[in-house]
């Protein structure tokens, strides 16, 4: 039995410092099945880091997963339960998005989940 690869992120060492700004993201969804933007491209030249995330949901099917613009899995998907589940990462090498792309959220299904990240977008160099 092989496991199935879900996806490979691109990990950094560390954020660039030019151009560096912080940011965090708090929010909750009744339907994600349709990925929501939550935070958009940042322009040409410049890249998002994702550094630390909380994934929840109280719904079974939900199961919330990270993911950038083109439909690339960044982290996740949390496998849910109505017990309400959550999984808390604090990365010590970033996530790093693909230049100029928007991040999302996105679900199996509907049903309540919610977000929590931090990160920075700083230029590319």
């Amino acid at each position: 039995m092989a496991l199935d690869v879900i996806s490979t992120p691109t990990i950094v060492e560390e954020i660039p410092f030019k151009g560096r700004t912080y940011w965090s993201i708090n929010g909750w969804e009744a339907d994600a099945s349709t990925a929501i933007e939550i935070k958009a491209a940042p322009g040409a030249g410049k890249s998002h880091y994702i550094t630390e995330i909380v994934l929840g949901s109280d719904d079974a099917d939900a199961h919330p997963h990270l993911q950038d613009e083109d439909d690339n899995v960044l982290f996740g998907p949390l496998l849910s339960t109505t017990g309400g589940m959550h999984l808390v990462a604090v990365l010590k090498h970033p996530i790093k998005l693909v230049s100029n792309k928007a991040l999302e959220i996105k679900a199996a299904a509907d049903g309540n989940i919610f977000v929590f990240v931090e990160g920075a977008t700083a230029n590319d160099d």
